[in-house]
C-alpha cells in the first residue's frame, strides 16, 4: 500500500461510492421503523423549509430527481458538489459545510423546483444522509454499528466524516453528515457481501433494494465511456448505478467513486468485484467489465 495509506491504517477514502453507502444506511432506517418508506415527503424537517427540497419525497431525492439543476449538478455544471450563482461561479462546496447554513444561503431560498430528470450532485446525497440523521435522531450511531458491526461484520474502523466548516459549537449533536466514508479494502468487501446478502436473501433491506432498482430511472446521457460502471450505465436508483451496457438484463448494482474507486455486486452470479484506486489510471473495460461478462 502507498505510504500515505499506511500511515492512515489502510484507510480509503469511497469519495461517491459513499452516496450509496448512504442510501444503504437509509434503507435500515426505514426497516428499523424510523422513516416510514421511500415516498415519505420531506415536510417534517425544517432544515429544507422555504427551499425548493421542502415537500419533497425522499425517492426523488435518492434518484437525483429533485429538480435543482438550475443550482447545482452534473447536468449543467462541472461538478456534483459546487453550489452555483446567477453567473456561474462556484460559491460553495456543499461537502464542507454543514447542511443548515447550505439551506438558508438565498439561492436556495429563491431558487424554485425545476422540471425533475436525472441530475447527479452531492447535495441531495447530505441532504437525504441529514434527513435520516434527524429522524433517527440519538439512535444514530446505533443504527451505524447494526449496519457496519453487526451486519458487515466490519474488522477494523469505518466511518463517515463530518462536514468540515462550522461555526456551531456542538459537534456531537447536529446535522453535520457527510457522505465521504472511510473503511480499509477488506472491509468494503465486507459491506459488498452484506448488500449481496440482503439482496439474496429478501430481508427487509433486501426488499428496500430491490425497491429502488424497480423505481430506477433512466439516466439519458448524450454518450458513455468505459471508464467506470458510472460511465457505462444507463440507470440510477437510490443512489446506485444499473443497467451496465451490454448486461442490462442482469440484476448487477454499480458503486462509483472519484479516482476510480469501484464496487459491482452481481446478484445473480453472486460476484463482487471491489476496486480500490487513488487514480483511474487502469483499463476498466479490462478488469472489470471483462470479469462481469465472464460466465
Amino acid at each position: 500500500l502507498p505510504s500515505d495509506i499506511k500511515r492512515n491504517k489502510g484507510l480509503l477514502p469511497s469519495h461517491s461510492m459513499g452516496k450509496s453507502l448512504v442510501s444503504y444506511v437509509t434503507g435500515y432506517a426505514i426497516c428499523e421503523g424510523y422513516i416510514d418508506n421511500i415516498n415519505v415527503k420531506l415536510d417534517d424537517w425544517s432544515t429544507v423549509k422555504g427551499t425548493l427540497y421542502e415537500g419533497q419525497k425522499l425517492i426523488d431525492l435518492l434518484n437525483m430527481r429533485a429538480g435543482d439543476q438550475k443550482i447545482i449538478g452534473e447536468r449543467n455544471f462541472n461538478s456534483d458538489n459546487g453550489i452555483q450563482d446567477k453567473s456561474g461561479k462556484r460559491s460553495k462546496n456543499v461537502n464542507v459545510y454543514p447542511i443548515k447554513e447550505i439551506m438558508k444561503l438565498d439561492i436556495l431560498q429563491t431558487t424554485k423546483k425545476s422540471r425533475p430528470v436525472y441530475n447527479y450532485n452531492a447535495l441531495a446525497t447530505n441532504t437525504i444522509m441529514n434527513y435520516t440523521i434527524f429522524k433517527v435522531g440519538d439512535d444514530y450511531q446505533q443504527l451505524l454499528n447494526k449496519v457496519f458491526k453487526e451486519d458487515a461484520k466490519v474488522k477494523n474502523s469505518v466511518f463517515f466524516s463530518k462536514t468540515i466548516r462550522t461555526r456551531f459549537l456542538d459537534q456531537k449533536k447536529g446535522e453535520y453528515g457527510r457522505y465521504s466514508f472511510y473503511a480499509d479494502r477488506y472491509d468494503y468487501l465486507r459491506i459488498a457481501k452484506s448488500i449481496m446478502d440482503n439482496w439474496n436473501n429478501d430481508t427487509c433491506v433486501g426488499k428496500y433494494l430491490k425497491t429502488i432498482y424497480k423505481q430506477r430511472i433512466n439516466k439519458n446521457k448524450k454518450n458513455y465511456n468505459g471508464e467506470s460502471v458510472s460511465q457505462y450505465s444507463k440507470k440510477y436508483g437510490g443512489q446506485f448505478h444499473f443497467d451496465i451496457i451490454g448486461l442490462s438484463k442482469r440484476k448487477i448494482l454499480g458503486m462509483d467513486g472519484f479516482g476510480g474507486q469501484n464496487i459491482i455486486i452481481d446478484f445473480e452470479k453472486e460476484r463482487i468485484i471491489v476496486v480500490n484506486s487513488r487514480d483511474r489510471h487502469y483499463n476498466w473495460k479490462k478488469i472489470v467489465l471483462k470479469k462481469l461478462k465472464q460466465k
